[in-house]
C-alpha cells in the first residue's frame, strides 16, 4: 500500500473587506510520497540520501553507502518520517518537513528540511525535494 505524505503550507490573504470570504490564494501544496523518488542532501558532514520505494539510501564521503528498509511512514501535518532498518537490526530515522530550505552552500532552494538520525551519531541536517528538485541544485 502505497502511502502519500500530504505537506501543505497555506499563504493566507490579508486583503479584503471584513464583509468579504477571504481567498487564500493558491496553496502551496507539496505532495510526497515515500514510495516516490526523494533525494536529500546536507553539508558540514557532505552527505547524501535517496529514498525510492521503502529503499533509503545514505552516503557520505569516506564511507560505503548506508542502506535500510523503511516499510511505512509517520504522517502529521506539514511533516512526515520514517524509520528504516539497517542490516545490523538498528534504525535509521528519516524526518522531512515542509519548510523551504538554503543548503547555505549554493543558491538552490528545496522545498523540505530533512534530519537523518543514526544511532551513535548527531544528526545529519540538510534539504531535499523530488529529483528534479536536487538535480537542478547541483547546477
Amino acid at each position: 500500500m502505497r502511502r502519500s505524505i500530504l505537506l501543505a503550507a497555506f499563504a493566507l490573504s490579508a486583503c479584503g473587506k471584513a464583509e468579504e470570504p477571504k481567498s487564500p490564494g493558491p496553496p502551496a501544496d507539496v505532495a510526497m510520497n515515500f514510495s516516490q523518488p526523494f533525494d536529500a542532501r546536507g553539508s558540514n558532514p557532505s552527505w547524501g540520501l535517496t529514498i525510492r520505494g521503502v529503499q533509503l539510501t545514505l552516503t557520505r564521503e569516506g564511507q560505503a553507502p548506508i542502506v535500510a528498509t523503511a516499510p511505512g511512514a509517520v504522517i502529521q501535518p506539514s511533516e512526515a518520517s520514517s524509520t528504516g532498518t539497517l542490516p545490523d537490526g538498528q534504525a535509521m530515522k528519516v524526518n522531512l518537513y515542509a519548510s523551504p530550505c538554503s543548503d547555505g552552500v549554493s543558491d538552490a532552494k528545496y522545498g523540505f528540511s530533512v534530519e537523518v538520525a543514526l544511532p551513535d551519531s548527531s544528526p545529519l541536517t540538510g534539504c531535499g525535494g523530488p529529483p528534479a528538485t536536487a538535480a537542478r541544485a547541483k547546477r
